[in-house]
C-alpha cells in the first residue's frame, strides 16, 4: 500500500512538473495579434535592429510607446511580427540610426510577444491631428505623422523646398527643427527637444507641457519651476490645402494630389501633410 502510495504520488508530482512547464513554456510563446497603426507600449527593456544590414542596435526601455509600421506573420512559424518607423520616435531613440548604411528609418522585424509589448489606446499627446479610420476614410495614402511645417500647405517644389518645423513624436517628445527639406528620405535631426510632461486638450485647442525651453520652438512660459514651466499650443482649424505635383517630364499633366491640414501655432500658419492622391 505504502509502495502503490508513493507511486501515485510520484506521478502526481511529474503531471505537476510537467504542467507547470508547458505553463511557462506557452507563457514564453503567447503571441498579441496586431495591425499596422496599432499601438504597443514596451513591458521592458528590449533592443531592436535596423531593417535589411541588421548592424544597429537601438535600446527601447520599458514603458516605451511604439506605433506598428507593418505587420505580418511568419512563413515558418506563423507568429506575428511587426516593424517600427523609426522616424515617428524621438530623436533620443532613433539617433544610433542615422549610423545604419540603408535608409535608417525602418526596423528589422520585431516578435510581436507578449513578454515584451502590451496593447495601449493611443496616447492623448498624439490625438491632436487623429481621425477615425484613416485607411478607410482617405481616398489615397493617409500619411499624417505628427510633423507640422510653417506655411499654409505642402509645397508644389516638394524635393528643394525647406521650412521650420515642430514634431510630437510616438513616445512623446516635442522636437523642433530649423530650415530642412520637408521632403526627406527620414527625419532630419532636431535642433532642441524635450519630453512632454503633460497634455490638456481644450475644443480645438491642445496644451502640450514641458520642463525645460526647446530651441527653435514657441513656448510660452507658465510656471516658475516644476516639470510643467512651459507651454506648446497647437490649435487645429480643420481648413485644408489642396496641391497640384506636375510630372516631371511632363509638367503640364499632374502626378500627385497633397493634401494638407491648416494649425495654428503662436498666431502662426503650420500644415501637416495629411494625403497623398494620386
Amino acid at each position: 500500500m505504502k509502495q502503490t502510495r508513493r507511486l501515485v504520488n510520484m506521478i502526481l508530482a511529474l503531471i505537476a512538473t510537467f504542467a507547470l512547464q508547458m505553463t511557462v513554456a506557452q507563457a514564453k510563446t503567447t503571441y498579441l495579434s496586431v495591425s499596422a497603426r496599432d499601438y504597443l507600449q514596451t513591458t521592458k527593456k528590449i533592443t531592436v535592429t535596423n531593417s535589411y544590414y541588421k548592424n544597429i542596435k537601438m535600446t527601447l526601455p520599458k514603458g516605451t510607446v511604439v506605433q506598428v509600421a507593418s505587420a505580418a506573420r511568419s512563413q515558418k512559424t506563423h507568429h506575428p511580427f511587426f516593424t517600427i518607423d523609426m522616424d515617428t520616435m524621438s530623436y533620443r531613440l532613433r539617433k544610433p540610426f542615422y549610423n545604419a548604411k540603408s535608409k535608417p528609418n525602418m526596423t528589422a522585424g520585431i516578435w510581436a510577444t507578449t513578454a515584451d509589448f502590451k496593447k495601449v489606446d493611443s496616447p492623448q499627446y498624439l490625438r491632436y491631428y487623429q481621425v477615425t479610420s484613416p485607411d478607410t476614410r482617405s481616398a489615397g495614402d493617409y500619411v499624417a505623422d505628427g510633423n507640422l511645417w510653417q506655411g499654409d500647405k505642402w509645397p508644389a517644389n516638394e524635393t528643394t523646398a525647406k521650412a521650420s518645423g515642430i514634431k510630437v513624436t510616438v513616445d512623446g517628445y516635442l522636437e523642433a527643427y530649423s530650415k530642412v527639406k520637408v521632403f526627406q528620405a527620414y527625419a532630419p535631426k532636431p535642433v532642441g527637444y524635450a519630453k512632454i510632461q503633460k497634455t490638456v486638450t481644450n475644443g480645438k485647442t491642445t496644451d502640450f507641457y514641458v520642463a525645460s525651453k526647446i530651441k527653435g520652438m514657441p513656448l510660452t512660459r507658465v510656471a516658475k519651476s516644476g516639470k510643467d514651466q512651459y507651454r506648446l499650443s497647437i490649435t487645429r482649424t480643420g481648413e485644408h490645402g489642396v496641391t497640384m505635383i506636375p510630372e516631371d517630364e511632363h509638367p503640364q499633366y499632374i502626378d500627385s494630389v497633397e493634401v494638407s491640414e491648416k494649425y495654428l501655432i503662436d498666431n502662426q500658419n503650420y500644415y501637416m501633410h495629411t494625403e497623398v492622391l494620386f
